[in-house]
């Protein structure tokens, strides 16, 4: 969970403790306390420890939902994050992620092959790991098998690959509005 990391920082220098003092004070490791104010991502039993030093609610620690918006990335962030993700085929792409990279790959082939066909092959060989990375991450996200990429070596199987592209994540999103079923 997110915690304000500031009003963490700002507490414990109002108590003029160093982190080494609000660790002892939380009973908590010092590395916890660096982690909580560089990043501030905490456990609920640290959130709870630090109210209880501070005399604070807990509630008052965590971050409101207003300030801690999910930010959709830029699709020039998305291509950089492909290439330097190059070689990371474990963990998730969302669908968002891999159409604008897609749509990179195909733009940057078609201007390759106008300028020269050898130029677009050179771009292929380059840009052919981070597609298959991104392609897998993708496939993982939509909960289906990755050796489906290997539709793309058939004749029209890139359809069949673009359409399990296009599911939904099977994960749901943390931003995501809870649905009646999840009230209950």
């Amino acid at each position: 969970m997110k915690i304000s990391a500031e009003l963490v920082k700002k507490l414990r220098a109002d108590k003029q403790w160093s982190q080494e003092q609000l660790a002892a004070a939380c009973d908590l490791n010092l590395r916890t306390i660096q982690r909580l104010e560089n990043t501030g991502n905490a456990s609920i039993e640290s959130v709870r420890a630090l109210a209880a030093v501070f005399a604070v609610d807990a509630s008052s620690l965590l971050l409101s939902s207003e300030t801690s918006e999910v930010t959709i990335p830029t699709p020039l962030s998305v291509v950089k994050d492909c290439f330097v993700q190059f070689a990371d085929f474990s963990g998730t792409a969302s669908k968002y992620q891999y159409w604008w990279f897609l749509v990179f790959v195909l733009l940057i082939s078609a201007l390759a092959e106008i300028i020269s066909p050898v130029l677009r092959q050179f771009v292929t060989v380059l840009i052919l790991l981070p597609f298959l990375a991104l392609g897998t991450r993708r496939l993982n996200d939509a909960g289906q098998n990755v050796w489906w990429q290997l539709m793309y070596l058939v004749p029209f199987g890139f359809v069949v690959v673009l359409f399990f592209m296009a599911k939904d994540s099977i994960q749901p999103s943390l931003s995501a509005p809870p649905t009646a079923d999840s009230r209950a």
